[in-house]
């Protein structure tokens, strides 16, 4: 992905009018086959027992119980999103109020709260926010819904580390098509220069997730695509062809019919509901994996409605709780360094000290200009946001509504010019990354974003703010996640360790020189901002100025 955050004033302002104000649907609850725990027949004797409602859980208990002989009980913290925040999650326009990194931003019931333990690596800024999805489809209810493959050379590696060839891009592409079902744009409802290029034998109808693209394109998006042309980005396809350098519009996890986010849960739980092999345990708690005197897991404790109960699995336990709550919950069940779980009085199954070890994470940050086309600051100015509902609301639906915000992104390796002084230990670094995966991405936001935490306030003065974000593709700083308590209902300790590598910096350094040089190209310098740079601000000049601010200002 929670919070409506304190990223921006102005769009908090359009967020409460909006919710007030929007007619769109709010789905019923779909029904749940639960009473006191029980489920229809199935009783509490499973055959595998899923903790965690992600993506992941989702995937799993939906194809498990294509088998009618196979039971599979689903549990979930969460619930249906809608339930607790009504059209929040669904309304595209609506991701970016999950784009907080404020410890003590305000969240709503679908975000878990998390927040990092102290950041040594981030000056004046050592506790971030963290959000994560609590609700049936986990964080695709809170994500930006971008949609797309991974690279060849990246699964390639991947076989090749794990000796098996199933994992080379080509096999794996197959299950990225099974997947989707894809829907052509609507040409008429988008600009005539926001025309998305894609090679129509890479797209397949007939999956369970819906993917198209936006009915609605940003100017702002067409000067983008632009200013990374005159960085040298070509355009290319969309990507979902095993090659990500380049520029291309963003396919976007959404139902074009509807305009509504796709979360894993819409596509692979709610049309399977009837099943009477499938039960789903919503806001429920997995505390604990059992196991039995040979160490095999038998099932799960779990507690919903302050009442505990064991989900027994003949099977399998498969554990889909998150890249967080994953561990977490290996680790209060025996299965993680034996150190750790010592210092807490947790009986030892498996000294694994692997679990919890090694996170990974992208870090972003961005510049921010007026512009002089309309963006998203200014939807809260007259009856704009009332139109852009009305639009929302229409058949197909229109407007800015339907748009996440991230139409265009583009990726490619840092340039020449600016990498010639990166240190060896950095040079050493990037090349162990596959060499079609590259270092830069492009992102954008069709507001003022500032450090993601109201930090400057947004500027509520008339003008349209867009923002360009670089993302570090190319993380090398290792982190982990580790237990508070023994007890899943304390937080994990999560410990991401930002910017710790030299080659982070200086990736990281070179990336903002590049987010400056896209808004200096002449034809957006000439035909689209208005003014100096608005932030960081030109005071920001030298190598250290820039580390300086990326450890005050990134954001997860």
């Amino acid at each position: 992905m929670a919070s409506m955050t304190n990223t921006c004033v102005a769009f908090t302002i359009l967020v409460t009018i909006l919710l007030q104000s929007c007619a769109t649907p709010v789905l019923a609850s779909p029904y749940l086959r639960r009473q006191s725990g029980l489920h229809g027949d199935l009783g509490h004797v499973f055959d595998y027992v899923i903790v965690g409602a992600g993506p992941g859980g989702s995937i799993m208990a939906n194809r498990l119980t294509e088998q009618s002989n196979v039971t599979v009980a689903l549990v979930e913290a969460g619930t249906w999103a809608e339930n607790v925040v009504g059209n929040l999650t669904e309304v595209p326009a609506y991701d970016v109020t999950f784009a907080y990194k404020a410890a003590n931003a305000t969240k709503y019931g679908v975000d878990w709260g998390f927040v990092t333990t102290p950041q040594t690596g981030l000056q004046g800024q050592p506790v971030l926010g963290y959000p994560r999805g609590k609700a049936l489809g986990g964080s695709t209810n809170l994500n930006a819904m971008a949609w797309g493959d991974s690279t060849r050379g990246t699964f390639d590696k991947w076989a090749n580390e794990v000796g098996d060839d199933s994992f080379q891009y080509d096999t794996v592409v197959n299950y990225y098509r099974k997947a989707t079902n894809f829907t052509p744009p609507d040409d008429s409802t988008r600009l005539a220069n926001a025309t998305p290029r894609y090679n129509p034998d890479l797209v397949s109808v007939g999956g369970p997730l819906d993917i198209s693209y936006s009915a609605y394109s940003y100017s702002w998006t067409t000067w983008l695509q632009v200013a990374l042309e005159g960085l040298g980005i070509k355009s290319t396809d969309s990507f979902i062809k095993g090659d990500l350098n380049g520029s291309a519009w963003q396919i976007h996890t959404i139902n074009h019919t509807t305009g509504f986010r796709e979360s894993a849960d819409r596509a692979y739980l709610r049309p399977y509901l009837q099943r009477p092999n499938l039960a789903i345990f919503d806001r429920t708690m997995g505390e604990r994996i059992l196991f039995n005197g040979n160490r095999k897991a038998v099932g799960v404790q779990v507690t919903s409605d302050n009442s505990s109960y064991t989900l027994n699995a003949t099977r399998e336990v498969i554990v889909a709780a998150g890249v967080f709550q994953s561990p977490q919950l290996l680790q209060v069940s025996g299965v993680g360094p034996a150190a750790l779980l010592g210092r807490y009085d947790i009986p030892l199954v498996a000294d694994r000290p692997g679990v919890g070890q090694n996170m990974v994470d992208h870090l972003l940050f961005g510049v921010s200009h007026r512009v002089n086309v309309p963006t998203l600051s200014t939807l809260v100015l007259g009856d704009t946001g009332n139109r852009e509902v009305e639009e929302f609301n229409a058949h197909p639906p229109t407007g800015r509504l339907t748009s996440p915000g991230g139409e265009l992104v583009g990726f490619e390796d840092v340039p020449e010019a600016l990498r010639s002084g990166f240190s060896q230990e950095t040079v050493q670094a990037l090349a162990d990354f596959p060499s079609d995966w590259p270092e830069i991405e492009y992102l954008t936001l069709p507001t003022f974003v500032g450090d993601f935490s109201g930090n400057p306030p947004a500027p509520n003065d008339g003008y349209n703010y867009a923002t360009l974000l670089g993302t570090l593709m190319t993380p090398t700083s290792r982190g982990n996640i580790s237990i508070s308590s023994s007890r899943m209902a304390d937080p994990p300790l999560i410990n991401p360790n930002y910017l710790t590598t030299r080659a982070d910096i200086e990736v990281s350094i070179a990336m903002f020189k590049r987010l400056r040089q896209a808004w200096a190209v002449p034809a957006i310098a000439n035909n689209l901002t208005i003014g100096d740079e608005f932030y960081p601000g030109q005071e920001i000049q030298t190598d250290e100025e820039i580390e300086a601010l990326i450890r005050r200002t990134m954001a997860p």
